[in-house]
């Protein structure tokens, strides 16, 4: 990704690259955990890991759960800063006309669309579930 983003010309806009930046080192910060975690739970056994989370005494399950979970936090804020990227690039881009530009953002549209509803299609079917 960092490749890509030195390698457009026009050069990216100033908010494009300081996002993609950004999406650069929380997607690296994700590999980080993704590596540090097998090698250090290498050694704890399924027993082992069942008493130290046992009623909270040794680790707090919430925060384990959180540090399991931050690189698929890290890749969701990481894509959506990619995103932002994509559309200031795309707005600000002298090249073409608005032809070209709306060709560019109707996909990306599309895609925000999509997302929306997903997230949302989500939230409701974790209310019903909760609601049982």
């Amino acid at each position: 990704m960092s490749a890509a983003i030195l390698a457009i010309s026009p050069p990216a806009p100033p908010l494009a690259s300081s996002v993609w930046l950004g999406a650069a080192g929380l997607s690296v910060c994700g590999l980080f955990i993704v590596q540090y975690f097998p090698i250090k739970a290498f050694c704890i056994s399924n027993e082992d890991m069942g008493e130290l989370v046992k009623d909270g005494h040794h680790i707090n399950t919430a925060m384990l759960a959180t540090a399991v979970a931050s690189p698929i936090i890290f890749a969701l804020w990481s894509s959506i800063l990619f995103a932002i990227g994509v559309v200031d690039y795309i707005i600000e881009n002298p090249g073409g006309g608005p032809h070209y530009k709306a060709v560019s953002l109707v996909p990306v549209a599309i895609g925000f669309m999509a997302s929306a509803a997903v997230m949302i299609l989500g939230s409701i079917i974790t209310q019903r579930v909760k609601s049982r």
